[in-house]
Formats: C-alpha cells, structure tokens, sequence
C-alpha cells in the first residue's frame, strides 16, 4: 500500500493509495455515473449552510437521495440499528402528536424531525461504496458552506455595527447585535461552523507541507463562529480543537508527526492569541464579549430562567407518559426547554427520551472506537468525534434536536463505522488468503545432479 496521499505510479489504479486491496468502499461503482452523484452530494451539504432558504436544502437532499436510490443505494446489515433507532425515536413522536394533529406546530415539527432522519440513514447508507471520495464532496461541501455562511455573518456585522440590537428587522446577517449569517440563530450558526474548522485544522496537522489555502480559508470562519457571541458555540469550537489535536497525537504512527503536531498547535495557539488581542482592541467587539464571556446570563438563573424552568418540568414529566407533545413545552413554560435531552422526553414521550439516550449513547461510543481504528477512514472518524462531542455537551444548554448538520454527523458516524468495521474483516480475509497462497507455493525442486 502506497503512502496515503502519495500518487500511484502511472497505469496503477487510484484505490491503491489508501487500501492494500481492491474494494468497493474505496472504488466508485461501475454504473458510471458517480461523478453525477458527488456533485449532487455536495451540492447538498453546501445548501445546508443556507437555513433562511429551507427550500433550497430540501431540494437538493430529495434530489441527493432520489439519485443514489435510483442508481443503488445498497444497506449494509450494520446499517440496521441507526435505522431502527430513528424509526422508533420518530414513531414515538408520531404517537405523542396523536392529540395535536390540529396544532400546527406539533406537525411542523414532526415532518422537520423526520425529515433529518431521512437525511442521517442516507449519509450513513452513502457511505458503502466509494467511501473516501464521497467523504472528500461531504467536507469541501462543509467547508465552502461554512465559508459562505462566515462571509455573510462577518458583512452583515460591518454593514449593522457590532452589538446594535437591531432584531431581525436591522442589517442583514444578524440578529440582535451578533452575527447570524445565512442562518436564523447566531447559535446554530456558531455551532455549524466548528466541524469545518475542525476540517480544516485537520488537513493542516496532516499536510505533508504548509497548506496556505486552507489556513486562509480557516481565518473567515473562525472570524464568522467568533461574531455570533455565542458561548455554547465558543465552547464547542475549544473542545472540538482539544479532541482533534489529542486523537491526532495520540493516533500518529510516527514521533516525527506528533512532534509536528505539537509545534504546529504551538504555533496556532500563539497565532490565535494575536489575533484575539487584535480583535478585542476594538472597542465595541471588546464589550459586548465581556458582555457575553460568562457562565450564565440574567435569562438562565432564577426560578423562572432557563435552567429553572427544566428543573421545575422533570416531576411533571415522570408522570406524562406521552410527554407535553412535540414542540409543546414553551405552553407550559415561558419558552422551549433549550435542553435536547429534557427534549427528548417533553416531545416524544417516555418511549422517545429513552430511545434518544440509548442513541446518543450508542453514537458516542461507535465514534470513539472508530477513531481508533486504522483504516483509510480513520482522519475522518477523528473529526466526527470531534465534531461530535462539542454538540452532546451543547444538548445540555439548546435544543438541536432537528439541526440538519447535526444529524448529518450522527448518519456519518454509524455509516463510518459500519464501512470500518467491514473494511478490516475484508482486510483479514485478505491478509488469510495472502499467507495460504504463500503456504501452497512450492519453489520447483533442483535437477538431480
């Protein structure tokens, strides 16, 4: 197996890069037409950075999914459990709606739950076959949708001013003073922007030289993520930095790159301090950070805020075994839970919050082993999981119960580590059928002198 990244001698074929033997997980398939459905795939993950244009993401997944079912969108066996746990998440929603078909939130809702859930078994069925390209068209799709969705946020700060509180009626791409681009809420759009970050920091660390295009494509969005003043997202993007450099070291065959590793994070860190220190020297970014830089706000604490509100539901809910109905909370309270796992259980009933943690559960643990698994998806596992983690810890202060971009990552992760799985019992059997040819051959015995 060449060197991953290396380019095979002429007339080798491309799969010989990344895998010792031929497989459908790292071949495009033999109808021809694959160039067709990557260019969908990314079409479709880059319009999932324009939330205030739903019709456009829409689109183009019925487009994305419609296209890879026509030409064979084949199911693995390890598929199945990511299915059926979406199927009885979403089941249970249907049946805690049963009472509120009249209400059109409640069935608003549930199309939207649903939907992401479509979208996430497609991702993960994407996966088995022609894995590595298809992974390649869903990142630079993260990454020019972040791109785009950062430019908008930071132009919409210059043209409204940093900290006016213009609600949605001021400047374009903001919403009360912060940057929310071509999104509805500063705060999706601050935890979109991490996992292309990650991306990126991720194909920095592992370029064998400098790569100035994508540092220059880093500076926008983490500029982008920094102005919506969102802490969760804040947080998101520190945490999904830590795991990313500490599974890079950890996972590094050789000295030589942990050693780059760390000097590249040294110098990163100093270059990040400079550029905040540059940032903050702007006044009125200055204040409204200090406004922002704190654990809690005015609207978390008390009996009536935030987390107030979660705690005072829970009796409640232990006794409401169909929950308050989907997207019914903010009728008994002052507004939404802000709590994905409390959610859970207000949305979807007892059935629905218990399937969601055993979910969330089984996807956290199926991306931790994958990271840790060599094969030629590994770089890719390192970023779900890193990716991933920020957004469980998020589950704890906003509901992302229905992100698009979320659910992407939660197919991405079965679907990864499905084909992961399947990729090194492959690898066995070749290794067994190497060694048995080995066995049998028998040099020609030397004449007789």
């Amino acid at each position: 197996m060449l060197r991953s990244g290396s380019r095979p001698p002429y007339g080798v074929p491309d799969w010989m890069r990344v895998s010792p033997f031929p497989s459908a997980l790292v071949m495009p398939p033999r109808h021809g037409a694959e160039q067709v459905q990557l260019a969908v795939l990314l079409l479709m993950v880059f319009s999932g950075a324009f939330v205030v244009l739903d019709i456009l993401y829409n689109v183009t997944s019925l487009l994305a999914i419609g296209l890879f079912t026509l030409l064979g969108l084949r199911i693995d066996q390890r598929n199945i459990p990511l299915v059926l746990f979406l199927v009885v998440f979403n089941v249970a929603g249907l049946m805690a709606m049963q009472p509120y078909l009249d209400l059109k939130d409640s069935t608003e809702f549930m199309l939207g739950t649903c939907f992401v859930g479509v979208t996430a078994i497609f991702f993960a069925l994407a996966m088995n076959e022609n894995a590595l390209a298809r992974l390649e068209m869903i990142k630079w799709g993260l990454i020019m949708g972040g791109l785009a969705a950062a430019s908008a946020a930071i132009l919409g700060m210059n043209l409204g001013g940093v900290g006016a509180d213009n609600g949605e009626g001021g400047a374009p791409f903001t919403m009360y003073g912060r940057a929310s681009g071509t999104f509805r809420d500063p705060n999706v759009l601050g935890s979109f922007l991490v996992m292309p970050a990650i991306y990126l920091v991720h194909d920095i660390l592992r370029a064998p030289r400098i790569s100035f295009i994508r540092i220059a494509l880093l500076g926008p969005i983490v500029l982008g993520l920094f102005l919506t003043y969102s802490r969760g997202s804040w947080a998101a993007f520190v945490i999904g930095m830590l795991l990313l450099v500490t599974l890079e070291y950890i996972t590094a065959l050789k000295q030589a790159m942990r050693s780059k590793i760390v000097l590249l994070t040294v110098i990163g860190l100093v270059a990040f301090a400079l550029a905040m220190a540059a940032i903050l020297s702007v006044e009125s970014i200055r204040n409204v950070f200090l406004d922002r830089f704190t654990l809690q706000k005015d609207y978390d604490s008390g009996p009536s805020g935030r987390f107030g509100n979660q705690i005072r539901s829970i009796p409640e809910l232990l006794t409401l075994p169909w929950g308050y109905g989907p997207n019914r909370f903010w009728l008994f309270y002052p507004e939404n839970p802000h709590n994905t796992y409390l959610n859970a259980f207000s949305s979807y009933g007892w059935l629905g919050g218990v399937t969601f943690l055993a979910f969330i559960v089984c996807t956290f643990w199926l991306s931790l082993r994958t990271a840790f698994a060599r094969t030629p998806f590994q770089g890719h596992a390192i970023v779900l999981f890193a990716a991933l983690v920020p957004h469980l810890v998020q589950n704890f202060q906003i509901d992302t119960d229905r992100w698009r971009h979320l659910f992407m990552i939660y197919g991405l992760i079965w679907g990864v580590a499905a084909i992961s799985r399947r990729w090194l019992a492959e690898y066995r059997s070749y290794a067994i059928s190497c060694y048995q040819q080995q066995q049998n051959f028998r040099p020609a015995p030397s004449p007789a002198e």
